[in-house]
């Protein structure tokens, strides 16, 4: 079988990661499988001005350049998969280059704005499909607004997550950006959710058919517990990712931070993120006693996972949430915000810690009870540790294999 998935862009991310994963597997298993994405993304243009044009054209160019002298795309992750760059996948322009696409049996949109070009090309580049990782309305989520109106108008067990469909936001961006989102699920594509969360989002919020859940999975021969370093430290180490965007809750997390410190003077505190950008948002109010580390490898998120006692994370909201369960691969008992797609996997009390979202209290209290309790964290950390194996990237794609052959 020929299987393409159609990204919006390319970098060490979770949804990226997601997606060679489930292409290295689908390889694995017997497929052609094939990873497009645009060297420029002009969804968000109402109109194709004579000036966004000459933008274009002007990185396409560079772009070109590039490829003459480098002509492999960059591919993030360490795979043997076919990565296809195109100029752009404006619905506009997705007919002109879609001779770049290749012809196959399945093709998947992994981004709200990947949907609206894909729903537009020839029918010889396989049957169409929206791969969800998230309720991608950015703007919406990162406005503190928004949220509160969520919480007014959650109902019965929905999340403030699930409740973000009903908002309508007072910014115009905003608002504008959320109606494309929304519209793209009521696209003829066959729609595939990562989550219940994003499964209920959209058969129960929009009204439209998913043909299942397919959850992510673990790297094992990536994130694996190593060593007895933790069995030997006499401090507790807790680590937090770093994201930039308001709705990953870092801001939560530091607060949270202080708190411990407050009560825990020697826990050592840590964060990371993709690359050193001391200067940027929360960064530059980074405590002096929270480290920072600028990670450029897998193996060196590994090393922080492993000497990691407690990983927090205090995100709003999320699809479904890579990094909880590689750190719990690695040993670390995981204290997190039950958003989203963590309640997949999360149990509180069981594997996990989890607490409400924008709760800094609740998330220090919780952090500060496996401080306290070495038996408990170590109990929490084992849970997850074990549980934590049932998510196989095998798994994943053969499920995701069973749903792309599967006839209509």
């Amino acid at each position: 079988m020929k299987i393409t998935f159609v990204l919006n862009s390319i970098g060490r991310v979770g949804g990226v990661r997601v997606v060679f994963e489930h292409a290295r597997h689908l390889r694995k298993r017997g497929h052609d499988v094939s990873v497009v994405y645009p060297a420029m993304n002009l969804i968000h243009l109402k109109r194709l001005t004579f000036g966004a044009f000459a933008l274009w054209l002007l990185a396409s160019t560079i772009r070109h350049v590039q490829n003459l002298i480098r002509p492999n795309p960059e591919q993030p992750f360490a795979t043997e998969i076919r990565v296809i760059r195109v100029p752009t996948l404006h619905p506009r322009f997705a007919k002109s280059v879609e001779r770049v696409v290749p012809d196959a049996d399945a093709i998947l949109a992994t981004a709200w704005e990947i949907a609206y070009p894909v729903n537009v090309l020839s029918d010889s580049k396989g049957k169409k499909f929206y791969f969800v990782q998230s309720y991608e309305i950015w703007d919406v989520l990162n406005d503190p607004a928004c949220w509160k109106e969520a919480k007014r108008l959650r109902k019965g067990d929905d999340t403030c997550a699930l409740a973000m469909a009903s908002v309508t936001p007072k910014k115009k961006n905003a608002r504008e950006s959320k109606v494309l989102v929304d519209r793209s699920y009521g696209l003829p594509l066959r729609k595939i959710a990562i989550s219940e969360w994003l499964n209920t989002l959209i058969e129960d919020k929009f009204d439209q058919h998913t043909d299942g859940v397919v959850p992510n999975g673990v790297n094992f021969d990536i994130f694996y517990e190593e060593g007895q370093r933790r069995a030997t430290a006499e401090y507790v180490n807790v680590l937090m990712p770093y994201w930039p965007e308001r709705f990953k809750g870092f801001s939560d997390g530091l607060d949270a931070f202080a708190r411990i410190k407050t009560r825990h003077p020697d826990t050592r505190f840590a964060v990371f993120g993709r690359k050193p950008i001391a200067t940027v948002g929360q960064l530059r109010k980074l405590p002096e006693w929270v480290q920072f580390h600028a990670i450029t490898s897998d193996a060196q998120l590994r090393a922080l996972y492993n000497e990691a006692h407690i990983f927090v994370v205090p995100s709003w909201i999320e699809g479904f949430g890579l990094p909880p369960m590689e750190a719990m691969a690695c040993g670390c008992a995981v204290v997190a915000t039950n958003a989203g797609g963590f309640t997949d996997y999360l149990t509180n009390g069981e594997n996990a810690l989890l607490v409400p979202i924008q709760n800094p209290g609740a998330l220090a209290q919780s952090v500060c009870r496996l401080i306290e309790n070495e038996e408990e964290r170590g109990r929490v950390a084992e849970n997850g540790h074990q549980f934590v194996k049932q998510f196989t990237w095998e798994d994943a794609a053969e499920r995701l294999e069973a749903i792309l052959t599967k006839k209509e």
